[in-house]
């Protein structure tokens, strides 16, 4: 069964009280919006068990809110730098929002149509995988040349021998994969291979081999169905169009890594990552590894605000560390160093474009203050001992008459 996600509840709807818990409510609006959130960043797919447990979740939240007040945990200094986090993260988000999710279309009939015959027929695949644009290139010009697929299937794959599966991929669905590579598989005729398609992973030349025939498609189940595609297809081109939207967005940011930066940076993380057991990290140290020191002013890379020039110093880049994933640093820092340059100038985008007291980027803030509380007592019960204890003392109740009608829009 697909299910509708997100943007389905109207203006009034989104107010309503979808849960209480110790007298605070859980709107719809609230629900919906940190839903769609999750299954965005998490990937996964959109199912009743994953609404049931998202809400499960959104009232342990607030319990572990409540309990992070009575032990007085908001006088925590780290939560003030937390706070600090959250209000430029809200902004970079909101910015994001109004400069594109607010102008991006709705799917239009035609395309939830395509969409769903694409979704009923899998197709048969291969491909050749680069994670440089330039060799990507190389191969596609090969390939135009008469280069069969499978033997540049070997160059890529570093086949000895000949291998008729090299590349194989076998059977792809169409929502079941990397968004641009499905569009650009799902658009190709039997036989055909693509230029290169950039995915999240890298670049990709994909040849379809054959389409799997399906049954005929009736109206009645294309209606049936028809909520839940169009709702896949928003998420996809939220997605698609997103990632080129800040792709445009951070060209004209003309980022620029210090490689003297990068080193010392490099060599930083490899000192955390030997103590990340023994005590809080120290940017002002000398590290024993062939490398400049890194300080807290030590410039990491320049980028372009309003003309000028901006220094992302050391200290910048570790404001936005608790957000950039550890192994990403670890394993491609120059990439790391990016992200949190992203990061940092959609933040100011926000505050020139005026959001700061934007009402949406006041709630966001608020929603991720109440959930690092909650993260921060949620730690301190491993066993769900005291969340047990909790929840039976607590008054919650939920609107499950509301709450099934969200299941099946």
């Amino acid at each position: 069964m697909l299910l509708a996600v997100g943007c389905s509840s109207s203006s009034g709807e989104k107010h309503q009280a979808l849960a209480d818990v110790n007298g605070y409510s859980i709107t719809v609006g609230e629900f919906e919006r940190s839903y769609v959130d999750l299954l965005i960043r998490s990937g996964q797919n959109d199912t009743p068990q994953a609404r049931y447990n998202h809400l499960s979740t959104l009232i342990e939240d607030q319990l572990w809110y409540e309990e992070a007040l009575r032990r007085e945990l908001d006088a925590d200094t780290s939560l003030a730098v937390f706070i600090d986090l959250a209000r430029k993260r809200a902004l970079g988000g909101r910015y994001y929002e109004v400069e594109f999710l607010e102008q991006l279309p709705q799917p239009t009939e035609t395309e939830i149509r395509q969409a769903f015959a694409r979704y009923k027929q899998p197709i048969i695949a291969r491909h050749l995988f680069y994670r440089d644009e330039l060799e990507a290139n190389t191969a596609y010009i090969r390939l135009k040349a008469g280069q069969s697929f499978i033997d540049e299937a070997r160059i890529c794959f570093q086949t000895v021998n000949f291998d008729s599966t090299a590349g194989w991929l076998g059977e792809i669905r169409y929502f079941q994969v990397d968004d641009a590579f499905a569009e650009a598989a799902f658009s190709l005729a039997v036989g055909s291979f693509s230029a290169p398609v950039r995915s999240r992973q890298g670049w990709h030349i994909i040849k379809i081999e054959d389409r799997i025939a399906t049954p005929i498609i009736t109206e009645s189940e294309f209606q049936n169905r028809k909520d839940g595609i169009a709702s896949l297809l928003r998420v996809r081109k939220r997605r698609l169009e997103g990632d080129r939207f800040v792709r445009t967005f951070m060209e004209s940011r003309n980022v620029l890594i210090d490689p003297q930066g990068l080193r010392a940076l490099d060599a930083a993380l490899a000192r955390i990552e030997r103590r990340v057991s023994s005590g809080p990290i120290t940017l002002d140290d000398d590290y024993d590894v062939p490398a400049p020191p890194l300080t807290s002013m030590t410039p990491l890379a320049t980028f372009t605000v309003n003309e000028t020039e901006q220094t992302f110093t050391a200290e910048d880049y570790f404001f936005w560390f608790p957000e950039l994933p550890f192994g990403e640093a670890r394993s491609r820092p120059a990439a790391s160093i990016g992200r949190a340059v992203r990061n940092e100038a959609f933040a100011l985008a926000g505050i020139d474009a005026n959001l700061e007291m934007d009402a949406i980027v006041q709630r966001d803030v608020e929603y991720y203050t109440r959930t690092y509380l909650a993260n921060s007592m949620r730690q301190l019960d491993p066993d769900s001992t005291l969340m047990d204890a909790l929840r039976t003392s607590a008054s919650i109740s939920i609107d499950s008459l509301l709450f099934d009608q969200i299941m099946v829009q």
